[in-house]
C-alpha cells in the first residue's frame, strides 16, 4: 500500500518581473513555478549545497565602458544599422 507523503507550501515574496521572466522561462521548458522549485531542492540534497557558485559578475574597465557607450547608442539612436550580417561584418572587420 502506497503512502502519501506529505506536502508542505513556501511562500515568497520575489519583484515581479524577475517572476514573469523566471516563468517564461521555465514555461518554454515545459515546466511550471513549483516543479522547478522541486528540483531545485532536490539539487540542493544532491550537491549538500547550492548547485552553482553564486558570484557578483565583475567587469573589467574596458568592458565597463563598452556596455555604457552602447547603452548610450540604442537610448540615443546613434548606433550603426546594417541591411545585412555580411555587411556588418564588411564593417566590423574592414574588408
Amino acid at each position: 500500500m502506497e503512502t502519501k507523503q506529505k506536502k508542505a507550501v513556501i511562500q515568497v515574496r520575489i519583484d515581479e518581473t524577475v517572476k514573469s521572466q523566471a516563468v517564461a522561462v521555465l514555461n518554454n521548458l515545459g515546466m511550471d513555478t513549483s516543479t522547478a522549485i522541486n528540483v531545485f531542492f532536490r539539487q540542493v540534497i544532491a550537491e549538500n549545497g547550492l548547485p552553482f557558485q553564486p558570484k557578483q559578475a565583475k567587469f573589467n574597465a574596458e568592458t565597463l565602458a563598452a556596455i555604457k557607450e552602447s547603452d548610450e547608442m540604442v537610448q540615443n539612436r546613434t548606433g550603426k544599422r546594417y541591411t545585412s550580417i555580411d555587411n556588418l561584418f564588411k564593417d566590423a572587420l574592414g574588408d
